[in-house]
């Protein structure tokens, strides 16, 4: 045996279906963002050419450092990952910085075979003043040797802060 729906119900079903899909939910508008990353201020992609020119000059510097430092601990396998500054669409200011960093160490079980590891990660905030701009902070990091010149608004570097955070 079928089951037929009566005629009356379609109608009422239709209604409240529209009812669902124009209501409120879909008449919010989502504000603008307060905040984006670096590469995005003050417009998308704006900074992406500098931002990219100082991770790459970072991560070499780090590279170059690693062994004689943070690589004779733990592990012997340290990785630089993201890069990332928040900034302050308003204003210009940039609220902080991290740099993320993974290591890595595989051994070999004699008695098993089996691959033994350990894979840890750090998140290292660049310390930064309170008033610093993007302009300030990427000209305070141009040159040759990024990871030892000081921060805006601090006499720290970012090797200061990556000492402070992998060891």
């Amino acid at each position: 045996m079928t089951a037929v729906l009566p005629l009356v119900r379609l109608p009422v079903l239709a209604v409240a279906l529209a009812l669902l899909c124009s209501g409120p939910a879909l008449a919010t508008e989502v504000p603008p963002p307060a905040h984006v990353d670096l590469v995005d201020y003050p417009t998308p992609q704006a900074n992406w050419n500098a931002f990219r020119d100082l991770r790459r000059r970072l991560e070499n510097a780090f590279d170059d450092v690693c062994p004689d430092t943070f690589c004779e601990g733990e592990y012997s396998d340290y990785e630089p990952m993201k890069l990332r500054c928040s900034v302050e669409l308003a204003t210009g200011r940039v609220n902080g910085c991290a740099w993320a960093f993974a290591a890595s160490e595989l051994q070999v079980d004699p008695a098993t075979g089996a691959l033994l590891h350990q894979q840890p990660t750090w998140l290292c905030r660049i310390p930064i003043g309170g008033r610093t701009s993007v302009a300030s902070l990427l000209a305070s990091l141009d040159g040759p040797q990024p990871l030892f010149q000081s921060l805006p608004g601090t006499r720290l570097t970012v090797f200061d802060a990556l000492a402070d955070c992998l060891r």
